[in-house]
């Protein structure tokens, strides 16, 4: 009996441990049940609908950093860009002028997809009063 358990506890254990991975770049795993709309996403007018492409994470994390800063996707894929940030916000700055500027706050995702090949510049600036942080430069590549 007590062997019973002790095995039903190592494999609750390993399935709670294997749904916790993840990977920071790439396409993102489905977090959640819930459809993206639900989850506060945000998604441009006249882009292909979610779910036709794959979704790629680019997270904007304290101290000026973006990862990935750079990032190669196919034409039809969504980026999925998120705030790591607990306090204060972030603007996102196309500067080829594909959506307007974004204000990106904690856990709440932007997602844009990209229907054009070509190389697409960004800006990502930390807006709080107090910040004195450096400009995130983020470039995507599609093909």
């Amino acid at each position: 009996m007590k062997g019973n358990i002790l095995v039903l506890l190592l494999v609750f254990v390993f399935l709670f441990a294997s749904g916790c991975a993840g990977k920071d770049a790439g396409p993102a795993s489905d977090e959640s049940n819930t459809p993206a709309q639900e989850a506060g996403v945000t998604e441009q007018e006249g882009n292909v609908p979610l779910g036709t492409g794959d979704e790629h994470i680019v997270r904007l994390e304290n101290y000026g950093v973006a990862k990935p800063s750079e990032l190669e996707v196919p034409k039809g894929d969504l980026i999925s860009w998120r705030s790591d940030k607990r306090q204060g916000n972030y603007v996102l700055i196309s500067e080829d002028g594909l959506f307007s500027d974004e204000t990106l706050s904690y856990r709440v995702p932007f997602v844009y997809t990209f229907n054009n090949t070509g190389t697409y510049r960004f800006i990502v600036k930390d807006i709080s009063e107090t910040s004195n942080m450096p400009e995130m430069n983020v470039t995507i590549r599609v093909s």
